[in-house]
């Protein structure tokens, strides 16, 4: 696996888009080797441009460090006296305190407290307050977080993957809420696609606004796969070979697996909750990528049929409706 991604890059250091290409597909079909993830994720979020050099590469990581360290140095400087008539900055930074000392601390990474991966994942998250002020920080970005402190063993390249996830992400956790309440909208339009029996009777249950999937498309699946899982599936997440919601498929793909169970109890919002967050650490992942694969698949060929315009995710040029379905 190791000879293979490096042969992707030509003489001087180049990915390309051809090369890009391969490791987004490598990504998705079968994971990005543990070895290689350091390398491999700043492609997959878009830190660094295929074309880059390595030369540029070290050049572009040098000019981020400084950045970063600039935003450190912003909150490093407030001093108790300016912190006590500082609200925000002591509401933040006492939510990012408390977070951070419960997220992950199985993982042998964050297990002391006094630990080079707490004091990471913590000033990663308070720099990022300080690099975006209106979204600041939230709770679930610990979780989103700490999987890049852990593969990336390096606090300015961590910062920068964290920066790029929250592109995608960031919308999550607005205060209006819009940004899940989109994907809950879209969840909503492919059930009634590919499951219309299980919607029919979530609208009879009052429960179809999806809200029992929230923490799902909260925080990427983070709370329901071993931490190792939630690595395979971000990256395959990150590949976009089906696009940028394969997410949104792969609840349904859960979903549709437990719809007999759902409707055949008569589950009301309630029950369905604790039902859907009993299912934590017991998801089989290589299962159901192939499953989402697949449901995604689906529904574009229905929609597509019906000649109807695409209401949900659709696939991206580098991926092809026809190509066979993820693997562990």
């Amino acid at each position: 696996a190791a000879a293979e991604f490096h042969a992707w890059f030509d003489a001087e250091g180049r990915l390309g888009a051809q090369g890009l290409d391969c490791l987004r597909r490598a990504a998705y079909y079968g994971g990005v080797c543990p070895q290689l993830r350091k390398l491999a994720w700043p492609f997959l979020l878009g830190c660094y441009p295929p074309n880059s050099t390595t030369q540029e590469r070290v050049a572009l990581r040098a000019a981020k460090a400084a950045e970063y360290q600039g935003y450190r140095r912003q909150w490093l400087s407030v001093t108790p006296e300016q912190a006590q008539r500082f609200g925000k900055f002591r509401e933040r930074k006492q939510r990012i305190d408390k977070d951070v000392v419960r997220t992950d601390r199985t993982q042998s990474v964050f297990a002391s407290e006094q630990g080079e991966g707490l004091r990471t994942l913590h000033d990663v998250l308070l720099s990022y307050a300080f690099f975006n002020f209106d979204l600041s920080y939230c709770q679930g970005m610990s979780d989103l977080a700490s999987p890049l402190v852990a593969v990336m063993h390096d606090e300015v390249e961590a910062f920068w993957c964290f920066q790029r996830l929250m592109e995608t992400t960031g919308g999550n956790f607005h205060k209006d809420q819009k940004g899940m309440q989109a994907q809950l909208q879209a969840m909503q339009r492919i059930c009634k696609v590919l499951e219309p029996a299980l919607l029919q009777y979530l609208e009879e249950r009052e429960a179809a606004n999806f809200y029992f999937c929230f923490r799902w498309l909260l925080v990427l699946f983070k709370r329901e796969l071993p931490f190792a899982e939630v690595q395979r599936l971000w990256e395959a997440l990150w590949a976009k070979v089906r696009g940028s919601d394969l997410h949104l498929f792969l609840a349904m793909a859960i979903l549709r697996r437990h719809a007999p169970t759902i409707i055949n109890r008569r589950l009301g919002f309630d029950q369905l909750l604790e039902y859907i967050n009993d299912l934590s650490l017991k998801l089989n992942l290589p299962e159901l990528l192939v499953e989402a694969d697949t449901l995604y698949q689906r529904y574009n060929s229905i929609l597509s049929a019906a000649s109807s315009p695409t209401v949900g995710p659709s696939a991206s040029p580098g991926g092809s409706s026809t190509s066979s379905p993820p693997t562990r």
